[in-house]
């Protein structure tokens, strides 16, 4: 054998170089939360969270009703989608879009169109924003009819028992 002898051995050349395990190290030990293989963060849920993070607070100012509980899944989900969505068109910008991987565009447009279908069912575009308040105010209309029907169902009872007491007294007195 001609040229290194130990070329992919394992086994380092240098002995200053060589890790706990024996192999080779050409850096110095990855530290905690390190990035140095991130390229877009799409695929980090570091990243994302620290994203989705952001994206909350933008949406909280915009849309304060998404703040109640019930809708927490549903912000929880879009935020997720938007963060992914927001790192993918920041590494297409900043590369450029010759300069991306064909794959990437992929992600990039699918993310778009989920977290736009779940901003929509969020009522974060006209459309979404009026049907969620028809459904809002049809489910105001129906408790408000609900609690008409039950005031009236009490109503009925207590005039039936006030009759049905009234017909008992008058039975019941001497003649």
């Amino acid at each position: 054998m001609t040229g290194r002898p130990n070329r992919g051995t394992g086994v380092p050349s240098d002995p200053s170089r060589a890790h706990a395990n024996g192999f080779d190290r050409r850096h110095p030990p990855f530290g905690e939360g390190n990035v140095v293989a991130v390229r877009h963060g799409a695929n980090s849920p570091r990243a994302i969270a620290v994203r989705a993070a952001e994206v909350h607070e933008e949406l909280l100012e915009v849309a304060p009703w998404l703040d109640r509980t019930e809708f927490l899944p549903a912000v929880h989900r879009y935020l997720q989608a938007a963060a992914y969505e927001q790192l993918l068109i920041d590494y297409v910008n900043e590369r450029g879009v010759g300069n991306v991987a064909p794959r990437v565009l992929e992600q990039k447009n699918a993310a778009t169109n989920t977290a736009s279908k779940l901003a929509k069912d969020l009522g974060l575009d006209p459309i979404g924003h009026a049907r969620l308040r028809a459904v809002a105010g049809a489910a105001e209309v129906t408790a408000l009819t609900l609690a008409d029907l039950e005031l009236e169902g009490r109503r009925i009872r207590e005039r039936r028992e006030l009759t049905t007491n009234a017909s008992s007294a008058s039975e019941g007195a001497p003649s």
